[in-house]
């Protein structure tokens, strides 16, 4: 009973930890928008979006290709072979993201001397580059402390990086190029966070290890990267495609009016990034049906919270688009009951597909990924040639959908599969 106690006070404070931190990053993230909105053209704002978005999708890539693999190995590494595996992964991780950097950057330089971007554009990509690479460095630190337990010190951390982030993005409104002020203070609050993880895992992460290690994860992580990036595409890559089909306003009215639902998504993430370790010890010891039943209580909780957050959403609307944002998007109403409803499915989605990414099903669930991603985007085309806006929410939506469906289907599956290994008997039968 004791056991069962202190089990229990461990899994609540991690959580809690967890909760909170991602409490504390939804509160800047809202408020780095608001800020945007409220005082900076639209265009603007919707040049941050568009870049804030390119580092989602990096950090992303990063944290499927390393992190997955990662949590599957290391319930079997002793204290040593964790710290050498960290200390080769982060040598990997600085060479590769200085060469993607420098490659970028010219890029951007020699698209702007051959006339391709004008003066603001290539300002906007070049800030971009040092986000991006800032982000990549801080979340692969916090990457490790998550997977070793340790949140209350990722809180600790990410407080100095709301502060600068904060605080930078109040001065950047003050300036004509506002969006790449708001990606500079970002690039350094991650820098300053970064040096603060680094301390705290100084004795974590060996400092003479050999690189070389990316390359013995490069297959499972390219699978689990793959759906992850897959995922993006109709998650977050419908801003691209609205820049291209309607304008920067209308990513800007999508933003804002997803904004008011970033709650959900980083506590999403947050409960996740400590979530996914926990599933993977109950997978190894408990097996897929029972994992599947505790994850499906996650699932639950969330979706409720979903819908009572929504609902206070709703009722505030008014004065969340007119008095605070000092918007008034076209169908923002619409578009508001649609993000809900897009946010509910995602919640339950997320902690059901665990049982097949940790069993290792990463060719199936990309394939089940692409597929969902080419109908949102085909629908988001469309709809929004005839709907505007509208029609990119509504391609989401049936994208998601149908991927619900399928990682429910592939979950299922993987039970099934135990069941048959517990009784073999079944099938000569």
């Amino acid at each position: 009973m004791t056991r069962t106690r202190l089990s229990a006070s461990r899994l609540a404070r991690l959580f809690g930890s967890s909760i909170a931190d991602q409490a504390m990053l939804s509160a800047a993230n809202f408020g780095v928008g608001l800020i945007l909105i409220r005082y900076a053209a639209e265009a603007q704002y919707g040049y941050y979006i568009l870049a804030f978005n390119t580092m989602m999708l990096l950090t992303t890539l990063q944290g499927t290709f390393i992190g997955t693999p990662m949590v599957i190995r290391l319930p079997a590494l002793d204290e040593a072979a964790r710290r050498q595996w960290m200390g080769s992964l982060l040598r990997d991780q600085k060479w590769l993201g200085a060469a993607g950097g420098a490659l970028a950057l010219a890029v951007a330089l020699a698209g702007w001397a051959m006339g391709l971007f004008d003066g603001e554009s290539t300002l906007v990509v070049v800030a971009a580059i040092g986000l991006v690479l800032a982000a990549l460095y801080r979340e692969y630190l916090r990457g490790i402390l998550l997977m070793y337990h340790r949140p209350q010190q990722v809180l600790g951390a990410d407080a100095i990086y709301v502060a600068v982030l904060l605080a930078g993005c109040a001065l950047a409104v003050k300036t004509p190029v506002a969006a790449a002020g708001a990606l500079l203070a970002g690039t350094m609050a991650a820098l300053a966070c970064a040096g603060v993880l680094r301390r705290v895992l100084a004795s974590d992460i060996e400092r003479d290890a050999a690189p070389g290690r990316l390359r013995e994860i490069a297959r499972m992580g390219f699978w689990a990267a793959s759906g992850g990036v897959i995922y993006w595409l109709f998650n977050q890559g419908y801003n691209f495609l609205t820049a291209a089909t309607l304008d920067l306003a209308a990513v800007a009215a999508l933003a804002a009016s997803r904004l008011t639902l970033m709650p959900i998504n980083l506590l999403l993430a947050g409960m996740q990034k400590q979530l996914t370790p926990l599933a993977s010890v109950w997978m190894h010891g408990m097996g897929a049906r029972r994992t599947l039943r505790r994850l499906m209580l996650f699932s639950l909780a969330l979706a409720l919270f979903t819908l009572l957050y929504g609902a206070v959403i709703w009722l505030l609307r008014d004065w969340i688009f007119l008095d605070l944002m000092r918007k008034d998007f076209p169908q923002r109403d619409l578009l508001l009951v649609l993000w809900i409803g897009l946010f509910v499915l995602m919640v339950i989605r997320e902690p059901i597909m665990m049982v097949p990414l940790l069993r290792q099903r990463f060719r199936a669930l990309s394939a089940a990924t692409l597929v969902c991603a080419l109908i949102a985007l085909a629908i988001s085309y469309v709809g929004m040639l005839q709907l505007g806006p509208i029609g990119a929410v509504i391609g989401i939506l049936t994208g998601e959908a149908c991927y619900g469906l399928a990682v429910i289907v592939m979950a299922w599956r993987e039970v099934r599969r135990d069941d048959g290994d517990a009784f073999p008997s079944y099938r000569t039968r």
